[in-house]
């Protein structure tokens, strides 16, 4: 315990850090992975659309207030508040889940999976608390490690228990259980064990301060609610016509899988991030010049690293998913290069977006969501119900193009107007 009171080292904290975002990046990949190779396709197919609404979920559980916690350096709120809120926000999760569930006309043991998916997403949102509570302590190698052994030990569960029994609910239940071992043995653990964590103290807020965080958070949970329902909106509408049996069992599996390296260039971009420090920096001494430049550079970079991304799934991709996954996609080709392109164009506009934050125009973002979001539960609709899949790829494609046009327009707006005010 002592040793945990000991200040890391900042190599330390940074390779435990990436350490535990690799590990949150790969789950959905590996737990996809376990369940195609052990279970038939409409099995699979169950678990790749419970996986998706849980994601969705986990937007209400979290409620984007991660990000505001880990920098309240000032302690506007303390502990016990972001505790409770979480708590608040989680069993709204669950029952939204259970709401949705209805909504879909679920029964059986496609509703049981889908709920306690739904569960495993709150036992995450739980533990996401405390780990903000540990970076905004600058103990981001607590967080990390413990991020790191629950999902590790959580996959090898659900692995376990697919491989030996083949029941997807049974193993599903497992990694909920996993979970909360896990939650108790490194979160509260380490909540418990450095000194650090305990300092802080209830402030007389009383009932303010609840009206308050929903305030701080509602922007960012309504844009992130958004953006996953726009994500998910092509696998709702599979899921409904493979129900209807318009389209083969195995389909939203397979769509899941070809989903996945979507978000490829967007992990690249991590690379660049620190230059949004910088953007910050040359805006507020008055250097917009710099502040475009920097912008530029990074759009330009990532166009040539998607690039890259593009000609290598044209060439490997579709040998190397159905290797991984164990499922044969050689007729998904284009779909995935679809697909690819809209991740692309996705993080593209995610650049224009940081740089909106930058210029503190963030809340002019919720009509580039809003925009996206009806575009795609129209196209959605029309795209799958004439091409199939590959009306899928392309309804979220063309979103991420319409995302990206309309964000595209309010960051020029928004800069010439502020630009305007400064001269």
């Amino acid at each position: 315990m002592n040793q945990l009171n000991q200040n890391p080292s900042q190599r330390s904290i940074y390779i435990w850090n990436i350490t535990g975002s690799i590990a949150n990046a790969l789950l959905s990949i590996v737990a996809l992975m376990i369940v195609t190779r052990f279970l038939d396709d409409r099995q699979a197919d169950i678990f790749s659309i419970a996986w998706s609404i849980s994601l969705l979920m986990a937007t209400v559980g979290t409620f984007q207030i991660r990000m505001y916690q880990a920098t309240d350096v000032k302690g506007v709120f303390c502990f016990r508040q972001y505790h409770l809120f979480r708590i608040i926000t989680v069993c709204v999760m669950m029952v939204s889940s259970y709401i949705y569930i209805l909504m879909r006309g679920y029964t059986g043991k496609k509703a049981l999976v889908v709920m306690v998916i739904c569960l495993f997403r709150a036992v995450d949102s739980m533990a996401d608390v405390y780990e903000g509570w540990f970076q905004q302590k600058e103990r981001l190698d607590l967080a990390g490690k413990a991020l790191t052994y629950r999902i590790i030990v959580a996959v090898i569960g659900f692995g376990i228990g697919l491989a030996l029994t083949k029941d997807l609910l049974f193993s599903c239940l497992i990694l909920v259980a996993s979970y909360m071992i896990c939650y108790v043995f490194y979160d509260l653990r380490y909540y418990k064990a450095v000194d650090a964590f305990r300092s802080n103290v209830t402030e007389g807020m009383k009932g303010a301060w609840i009206v308050k965080m929903v305030m701080e958070g509602f922007p960012l949970f309504i844009n992130a609610f958004l953006i996953a329902s726009i994500m998910n909106a092509p696998k709702m509408v599979l899921d409904t016509v493979i129900e209807q049996g318009m389209l083969e069992q195995g389909v939203q599996t397979a769509f899941n899988i070809i989903f996945m390296p979507a978000s490829f260039l967007n992990l690249a971009y991590i690379v660049f991030r620190p230059l949004i420090t910088k953007m910050a920096v040359m805006w507020n001494v008055g250097e917009e010049k710099e502040f475009l430049k920097i912008l530029i550079k990074v759009e330009i970079a990532l166009v040539g690293i998607g690039i890259v991304i593009l000609a290598g799934s044209a060439l490997i991709g579709i040998p190397a998913l159905s290797f991984v996954y164990a499922v044969e996609l050689a007729e998904y080709k284009r779909e995935l290069l679809v697909v690819i392109i809209g991740g692309c164009i996705y993080t593209f506009a995610a650049v224009l977006d940081n740089a909106l934050v930058v210029i503190r125009m963030q809340y002019v973002l919720v009509l580039s969501y809003v925009v996206t979001y009806l575009y795609i539960k129209i196209a959605a609709k029309v795209m799958i119900g004439s091409w199939g899949v590959l009306g899928g790829a392309i309804s979220y494609a063309t979103a991420m193009g319409v995302f990206f046009v309309v964000t595209a327009v309010m960051f020029a707006v928004c800069f010439y107007h502020v630009y305007r005010k400064r001269l």
